[in-house]
């Protein structure tokens, strides 16, 4: 008997209409996907409704709470129960569903507390001055093999300077004195890390031989780290013990744990100190009245605190100690604070691994387990908090014009204040009164038509592991000045 095409036809439509709207919602889901790993930045930029100060939505199948305004701030930065390292873990595609309880946020805090310990091994004041002659001289060996004049890639040069100074800060200088081991070490380091992309997590079959190149670069990282410091092991040290390895040793590390805390201080500092200088040379040399002030202030330090003008530069600033380094440089710090507002506008993730978070001003709460992310731009690119907030103003950090501590997050805020900012700014500066007062510079655009119309150039906020300008090329043309400071 022949079935009527009735009997079928609507049972048919609709399963065609189901199937379209599964596929355009999985389709969806992973353009949010795509989205809010990819160009976080502009996800935040555009999803908050008017006067509203959250916006939700899922990505991996978790529930995300994206947060704005000075009273979610406030709790993102304050609020113990929000983890940052839970909440980085989405990113690798295992995230973990711990029982919501207080063991977590105390192996967290312990972390933290264990790393700041280490760090304060190696960074305290009795170190300082050893530190500071250690730096310079790491910071001339390097600039030694420049040209008196010439053009260079200030993310690539400084890059070299910044990953020497810290590796030396936390390991031994043999270890960086063979020149060669030393550069296959930066390979492997930057190689793991510009693999770290938005493409290989969404298409890791894609980029099969990328993920192959970076399971390489980190066990030559972990094999270099392990064979070095069990030799230190096996050496007998005169004690006190003045190389960081061996301090970090005689403190009861073990290779594992040393290993860990030379990674983890790696992550934290080399990309983040090689960004703030570049860009500090950039701007200052678009806005050269800034190089004369730094330059100025460098050499009024160098005048009273080291006035032999026969000794080398390095060596004159190696004798600055520690206290003028912090305190006697205000020019080159509000240089500093208004360079880290205009360049670290990352998006920040954390989870809840506490309790329910109702967020004032906003429809969404953010539940335990859950996650939420806030963009440093919400509050360095906001008008109201910074007028002209393109512009590059570093007279607007001066004493008296800061509105709240929550208003600049260029070193964290709250719970969440970077451990080491103290080491960090002492890399910044060394290096940028280094490179002012030995050289004269200027700056070398060329934009592409992606260039922003803006007044300076700026990163791409969307590339977290990405330090250059959005749409042009930069560099510095430099020539090492003749004359001497006083």
């Amino acid at each position: 008997m022949e079935i009527p095409f009735s009997t079928f036809a609507l049972p048919l439509c609709l399963s065609i209409v189901w199937l379209v709207f599964l596929t355009r919602r999985k389709i969806h889901g992973l353009y949010i996907d795509v989205l809010a790993i990819a160009y976080s930045y502009d996800l935040l930029s555009s999803s908050f409704r008017s006067g509203e100060n959250t916006f939700h939505f899922t990505i991996f199948g978790n529930f995300v709470v994206g947060l704005r305004g000075n009273d979610a701030r406030k709790i993102y930065f304050n609020e113990r129960y929000f983890s940052t390292s839970e909440g980085y873990k989405m990113f690798s595609k295992a995230v973990p569903v711990p029982a919501l309880a207080k063991t977590l946020i105390s192996a967290e805090e312990e972390h933290g507390s264990h790393f700041k310990k280490q760090l304060d091994i190696l960074v305290n004041r009795d170190r300082f001055s050893e530190i500071i002659a250690t730096m310079l001289g790491d910071i001339q060996r390097v600039m030694s093999g420049w040209h008196d004049e010439g053009t260079l890639d200030p993310f690539d040069k400084i890059n070299d300077i910044a990953f020497r100074v810290t590796v030396h800060m936390i390991t031994s200088s043999d270890f960086v004195s063979d020149s060669s081991p030393l550069s296959r070490f930066q390979d492997n380091f930057f190689t793991q890390l510009k693999n770290n992309t938005p493409a290989m997590i969404f298409l890791p079959w894609f980029y099969r031989s990328a993920q192959k190149e970076k399971e390489i670069a980190i066990t030559s990282l972990f094999t270099t780290l392990t064979q070095f410091i069990e030799a230190r092991e096996k050496t007998e040290i005169s004690l006190p013990a003045v190389e960081p390895i061996d301090l970090l040793l005689a403190h009861g590390l073990n290779t594992q744990e040393a290993i860990q805390f030379i990674i983890g201080f790696l992550f934290g500092s080399v990309f983040n100190t090689t960004k703030a200088i570049s860009w500090i040379l950039i701007y200052i040399s678009i806005y050269p009245q800034w190089v004369s002030a730094i330059r100025r202030e460098t050499e009024n330090v160098l005048y009273k605190l080291s006035s032999n003008p026969s000794e080398t530069l390095h060596s004159r600033l190696s004798k600055v100690p520690g206290d003028a380094w912090e305190d006697s440089m205000p020019t080159l710090d509000l240089v500093i604070s208004e360079t880290l507002r205009l360049t670290m506008n990352q998006t920040a993730i954390r989870r809840n691994i506490g309790e329910d978070v109702q967020i004032p001003g906003g429809k969404d709460i953010v539940p335990g387990g859950a996650f939420t992310v806030y963009s440093h731009a919400d509050a360095h690119l906001n008008p109201e908090i910074y007028p002209e907030p393109w512009s590059f103003q570093p007279e607007r950090f001066e004493q008296g014009k800061q509105k709240s501590s929550n208003d600049f997050l260029g070193w964290g805020a709250g719970r969440h204040r970077c451990v080491g900012m103290r080491i960090a700014k002492l890399i910044i500066k060394t290096v940028v009164c280094t490179f002012v007062v030995t050289y004269d510079f200027d700056i070398k655009r060329r934009k592409n038509m992606l260039s922003s119309t803006k007044t300076i150039p700026v990163p791409d906020y969307n590339k977290v592991n990405e330090a250059r300008p959005k749409g042009e090329v930069i560099t510095l043309n430099y020539v090492k000045r003749m004359e001497h400071p006083r």
